[in-house]
């Protein structure tokens, strides 16, 4: 799904890891609320990358039949200012030809190409023979798959979705200091859901905030989760911090986080109380008024799900891949695992 993707089956676009599930405190457990026992709904990450090309018209029509609760998509702006589902700002080599020819680095930015010109190019199978294909080697390739319009999917969804299907649609950005970008993103956003058939199916999701509270402030009514990275990559006490290369990626990530960085919006975690970062982290969220939490995988947590509990957050959690990890996050009352894997998923409700 996501900005920095850390995944027990990766998908090879992570830019830095998540490390291990954050170490408890040895203080005291929360008193944790009753947990939601009802079976977790299931979301296909990108329409299920593993299964599909991501983030193709093909993948989510085979997502539906499927059987899924909903999809996860990622959206970014092209030049002449179209929605466009696409994870990368970037065209992506591994997964990109042009006239049958694989691309080769450096790629265009998608805001550098028109919505037609991105329409050239051949999105539905990987190059053979590199690490993505082999992570995703139970992919099944669509060639001719093309990068989709935000309005493609919204059509293919109001015409074969069943009722209560949802659409988490994550707003992509640079994540960088000047706002300019998560502004002209989520006011396109906007402008898109106003003439929406399936407004209602919307879940705005981000791990920029800025773009949510841009959101929220005209269009409250609008379903929305706050995405956060892995709490062990924006922890400034996390013990990897002294690990790190200080020129990696990793450690500008971790350093923005803790001098204020600019996608946490209005709302830091470093204005919260609570007795570890994750914690403070989710107080934000609280703060901000959001109605869900998209949490990397490995941070839920029994306490972690009593704060969310407690602040009336609802939980889905970001990327599962494997059976096992599906029923332990189950067990613990998520709403909703994103996974690449949603046969896998779908198979918890007839086990």
């Amino acid at each position: 799904m996501t900005q920095h993707e850390p995944q027990n089956e990766p998908s090879g676009e992570a830019s830095i890891d998540s490390g291990e599930a954050p170490v408890d405190s040895g203080k005291a457990p929360i008193n944790k609320p009753p947990i939601n026992k009802q079976e977790p709904k299931t979301i296909a990450h990108r329409g299920g990358a593993n299964l599909w090309p991501e983030n193709t018209l093909e993948a989510f029509e085979e997502a539906i039949k499927l059987g899924v609760h909903g999809i996860e998509f990622d959206l970014q702006l092209s030049k002449d200012g179209h929605l466009m589902v696409h994870h990368d700002s970037h065209l992506k080599p591994v997964g990109t030809r042009l006239d049958g020819t694989y691309l080769t680095a450096p790629t265009p930015r998608l805001d550098t190409l028109t919505a037609q010109q991105l329409q050239a190019y051949d999105v539905g199978r990987l190059a053979p023979d590199t690490p993505e294909a082999q992570r995703r080697s139970q992919q099944s390739p669509r060639d001719g798959a093309r990068i989709p319009y935000l309005n493609q999917l919204e059509h293919l969804s109001a015409d074969a979705a069943p009722k209560g299907f949802q659409l988490y649609a994550e707003l992509k950005t640079d994540m960088t200091p000047a706002p300019a970008q998560a502004e002209a993103l989520a006011d396109a956003y906007l402008a898109a859901l106003d003439v929406s058939r399936v407004a209602a199916m919307h879940r705005v999701i981000s791990f920029d905030w800025r773009c949510l509270e841009r959101v929220r402030a005209r269009r409250p009514e609008t379903n929305n989760a706050y995405t956060t990275l892995s709490f062990a990559s924006t922890d400034p006490s996390h013990a990897r911090a002294a690990q790190e290369d200080p020129k990696s990626k990793g450690a500008a990530i971790r350093a923005a986080s803790r001098n204020g960085a600019p996608w946490w919006g209005a709302h830091d975690w470093r204005d919260q109380k609570g007795e570890t970062h994750g914690e403070r982290v989710l107080r934000a969220i609280g703060a901000a008024g959001g109605q869900g939490w998209i949490a990397y995988w490995r941070d839920v947590t029994p306490d972690t799900m009593a704060i969310a509990n407690e602040l009336g957050l609802k939980v889905s959690a970001w990327t599962v891949n494997e059976a096992a990890d599906m029923k332990n996050l189950a067990a613990m009352g998520v709403e909703a695992l994103i996974t690449d894997r949603p046969d896998r998923a779908l198979a918890l409700h007839s086990a």
